[in-house]
């Protein structure tokens, strides 16, 4: 497991990052006509358009949602007899979001979800982020390129000459898909070039840059990166006013906790009102957002609670007789793309039953050839499975 860490404001005073951020906005939105807002999640994908004289609209999806599954795939061409057709210099058709999703089913191999956890790290094998994507996507061939040593995906809709894809490319097509939508949002002539993109606290150089270049290849000018955790703060703080410390009230303090599906941070801010020097002899009152500490867990999120489901899922079902009989191994199951595609996506289905049911029971017809799969688990079972979990849930409120 990566170790949980911290980290400390930085140098920038909690009025240069307020009134940096809302500049930032302002001035952009005046100069390019649209600025873009980024929610890149590990699972989901959200944006948000600022425009002159709009302040602040979601971009929807093309199915008018208001969030995007983070996830692309690509749909080979096959011949008449339903075999794949690669051929040079063709591009395959490509699927975006839940329309991804759909086909993972069927070609798990050319869905390629989740890919933040894969953005900015180290391509070797040592990579505990490429370890676990490997054993949750068994499909997806992740590797890397020598003279890059970065992780790179191979699909099977492309001729086997042509190099494997980046992850930053990956990114980027999802990104441009994003910025089509924002763009028809906008209205005819209207281009949308510049973005503001929230990160993670924890988020290295190096995966900052990684995020960043994804944005250029989609065409996105960034024009900042603002962190999950005071991202929520400036919003909260927007229409709202503090105690005013130069009166001699006290600040509010407040920890933001975000268990998103792939980490966990708790930002600790303080708010306050504070009287600085306005126009001649007259003073006004901003309101000011501090980040005073970060802590995180890397690793923990809703993915290692599904994780948690379909490793019991995959040990009920190898008690199966049939299964027994013919000497079944676990790496066998752990590696077939189709099956595990299938218990990941029940394992999500099955933790958000259980937040308001006592039970649930999923049935898999088929789940391998001729083998079907009934399975029932118990809200006292999951908490069970997920004791372990307890103590690293409140890890990073305690060192933030």
């Amino acid at each position: 497991m990566l170790p949980p860490g911290r980290r400390r404001g930085g140098a920038l005073s909690p009025g240069t990052i307020l009134l940096g951020l809302l500049l930032l906005f302002a001035s952009t939105a005046s100069a390019a006509g649209s600025v873009l807002g980024l929610d890149f999640g590990t699972l989901n994908l959200k944006a948000a358009l600022v425009k002159p004289g709009i302040p602040l609209e979601i971009v929807l999806t093309k199915d008018s949602k208001r969030k995007e599954t983070a996830a692309v795939a690509f749909k080979p061409n096959r011949d008449s007899k339903n075999q794949i057709l690669a051929e040079a210099g063709t591009f395959p058709e490509r699927a975006y979001g839940g329309d991804a999703l759909a086909l993972q089913g069927r070609m798990p191999g050319e869905v390629f979800p989740n890919l933040k956890l894969l953005l900015g790290i180290p391509a070797d094998g040592s990579s505990e982020m490429v370890q676990t994507y490997n054993s949750r996507y068994p499909a997806v061939r992740v590797g890397q390129m020598e003279d890059i040593g970065m992780v790179m995906v191979k699909s099977s809709a492309f001729v086997n000459e042509e190099p494997p894809w980046s992850v930053q490319e990956l990114l980027a097509m999802e990104l441009a898909n994003v910025r089509r939508n924002a763009e028809a949002m906008a209205g005819k002539g209207m281009s949308v070039e510049d973005a503001v993109i929230t990160v993670p606290a924890f988020y290295t150089a190096d995966e900052r840059r990684a995020i960043e270049r994804a944005a250029e290849l989609a065409g996105l000018n960034v024009n900042g990166m603002v962190t999950d955790g005071l991202a929520v703060g400036l919003d909260y703080a927007k229409s709202r006013t503090f105690p005013e410390v130069t009166k001699g009230e006290k600040p509010e303090y407040h920890i933001v906790y975000d268990m998103g599906a792939g980490s966990t941070t708790a930002t600790l801010l303080r708010f306050q009102g504070k009287s600085v020097k306005d126009v001649g002899r007259y003073n006004k009152t901003v309101q000011e957002v501090a980040v005073l500490g970060t802590g995180w867990d890397r690793t923990l999120g809703g993915d290692s609670l599904n994780q948690v489901v379909v490793e019991d899922y995959v040990h009920k079902f190898l008690t199966k007789p049939v299964l027994k009989s013919r000497g079944t191994q676990m790496d066998e199951i752990k590696s077939n793309g189709r099956l595990m595609s299938r218990l990941w996506k029940d394992a999500e289905k099955a933790r958000q039953v259980l937040s308001a049911n006592t039970e649930t029971t999923s049935s898999f017809e088929e789940l391998m050839p001729e083998i079907d799969f009934r399975v029932k688990l118990t809200r006292a079972d999951f908490e069970g499975l997920t004791t372990s979990f307890a103590d690293r849930v409140a890890r990073p409120i305690k060192d933030a």
